[in-house]
């Protein structure tokens, strides 16, 4: 008898993807996908959101949008989102976009690449330790030119204790006051304990270790330069009245005139900053050289990209679209339409729509200095209703629910807040649009109509029925925002993968039984409080 033979599991993430899209597509097939879709007569919008490295989760749910054949007629898109938009649209075969390039550079991409490169501010640190050694040499020099000479006994020892006390003071620089806080107040304990004020006994034990290393090293340090004999050299009188000078005009700073010392020194700590941590050359010449502009112009797919007003703060809406071909298109409202710009440079727009905060700095483009879309519209659903979307995917990077990565820096901080910012800003644009589509589908109710036959009147404004399909990760995807290549890239692909082709399918049953392409029944309503304005 001739043994039974199993299919070899995919190994890699090539023929894992591999495998995955050549079920799916095989399902969407014997489904008849392609004959839903050609009498679907509503437009298909899609909403990417920002996040980073994490966009690569955006980049396989579009993957799966290609091989369900699925047209898509407008895709919006803020930050990371905007460039996975643009690049599906620029390969795009007529209103099917195409994202099997866009998966390529995911997988070729890395935190080099888009000029992340912390060894700047290794050049930065090495600038400014040159400064101080040539300060420090300068002031010896002059010192010996007066007969004043620093001789070192033990130089290895000199030195080693030197670079401890440094270490030492910017790993626990933040930690040191705490014990010298509670020795200054152990005089006052009763007002302590009238404020409600308790030591923390493990926050002190630490400050007295750090000050103990600190201070040790620091005392040794002087010790084994043999200060004592240095200082006796330095009575001279002119040394010594330059000596006074400086320790005086320094406390009488600090006493008299806080602000000018605080304002002063504000000043220098800038200096090594701009207004990001990086700048965006190798992200604009990466984008360059991905996304071919005139392809991305000629596509049929409206593609529309948020970018913020770091002067002025609203959003600015860019597209590869002009504004009059897109107030022409079935359902667009045509105040937003002639309200959205077709730049001369659309990647220089998509590299400003991209300028992530802390990050990147921002650019400056024909006077105005923009940054990251995402801090005005992280999920662009306004843009996609209002260029005529009937049915919208949201493409979330975040879990609606979910543990975060730990917060250990300044920038991890930052961006924490940012997206807490932008998750509340979702939640709030998603509970209106469910207020509309409810209002909608009382309205059909009512009139025994399906909800996407109808249209609503209330006061000034039109609301229609809009279908929506949420797709998000149920745990937090491995990568941070700037933690791009790595495994975490091909697994955020096949997540996002997974999740869109149940939105699809889920999406392709609903498709068979919707009304879309005729005439909306209207309906007036008066004492109805207004909704915002995500369905006018």
């Amino acid at each position: 008898m001739k043994p039974r033979t199993f299919p070899r599991k995919p190994r890699n993430f090539k023929e894992r993807i591999e495998h995955a899209r050549d079920r799916f597509r095989a399902r969407m097939e014997a489904a008849g996908a392609r004959d839903v879709w050609a009498r679907f007569g509503g437009r298909i919008g899609v909403v990417l959101a920002g996040g980073g490295a994490r966009g690569a989760y955006e980049a396989g749910a579009l993957l799966a949008f290609q091989d369900a054949g699925m047209p898509t007629h407008v895709i919006s898109g803020a930050s990371i989102g905007g460039i996975n938009a643009a690049s599906f649209a620029a390969h795009s075969r007529g209103l099917v976009g195409n994202a099997e390039h866009l998966i390529r550079t995911w997988m070729k991409l890395t935190s080099e690449g888009v000029g992340i490169d912390w060894s700047r501010y290794i050049w930065k640190l090495v600038g400014l330790v040159a400064f101080w050694a040539g300060v420090g040499n300068l002031s010896l020099v002059m010192l010996e030119s007066r007969g004043v000479h620093l001789n070192l006994p033990h130089p290895i020892l000199t030195w080693t204790l030197l670079a401890v006390a440094g270490v030492s003071v910017m790993l626990f620089y933040d930690t040191i006051p705490y014990f010298g806080y509670l020795l200054k107040n152990m005089v006052s304990r009763t007002a302590l304990r009238r404020a409600g004020f308790s030591p923390h006994r493990g926050r002190a034990l630490a400050s007295l270790g750090a000050n103990l290393l600190v201070w040790g090293s620091f005392i040794a340090l002087l010790l084994s330069v043999g200060v004592l004999n240095f200082l006796a050299e330095l009575l001279h009188p002119a040394i010594a009245a330059a000596a006074v000078v400086a320790v005086g005009a320094s406390v009488g700073l600090r006493l008299f005139a806080p602000r000018l010392l605080q304002t002063a020194l504000h000043k220098l700590l800038r200096l090594p900053f701009r207004r990001g941590l990086f700048n965006n050359f190798n992200r604009t010449r990466l984008l360059r050289r991905s996304i071919s502009e005139r392809k991305l112009r000629e596509s049929p797919i409206r593609v529309v990209f948020p970018a913020a007003d770091v002067n002025e703060g609203p959003p600015i809406y860019f597209s590869n679209a002009t504004a009059e071909a897109l107030a022409g298109d079935p359902g667009a409202k045509r105040a937003f339409a002639e309200g959205v710009s077709s730049p001369h440079d659309l990647v220089l727009a998509l590299a400003a729509t991209s300028a992530v905060p802390l990050a990147f700095e921002p650019i400056r483009y024909r006077g105005r200095l923009l940054a990251d879309g995402g801090l005005v519209a992280n999920q662009p659903i306004r843009p996609a209703v209002h260029l005529g979307a009937d049915v919208v995917f949201l493409v979330l990077m975040e879990p609606m629910e979910s543990r975060r990565e730990p917060v250990r820096t300044f920038l991890d901080m930052g961006l924490r807040a940012l997206n807490i910012l932008l998750l509340q800003t979702f939640l709030t644009d998603r509970k209106t649009l469910e207020g509309i589509n409810e209002m909608c589908a009382t309205a059909a109710e009512s009139l025994g109509l399906r909800p996407e036959e109808v249209e609503v009147d209330v006061g000034t404004r039109t609301y229609r029925y809009v279908k929506a399909f949420t797709i998000s990760p149920k745990r937090a995807l491995d990568a941070g925002r700037l933690d791009f290549g790595g495994a975490a890239t091909s697994r955020a692909i096949m997540q996002g993968y997974r999740d869109a082709r149940r939105a699809v399918t889920a999406f392709l049953e609903y498709a068979r039984e919707s009304h879309y392409g005729g005439e909306r029944r209207g309906l007036r309503l008066q004492a109805v409080p207004q909704p915002d304005s995500v369905g006018h």
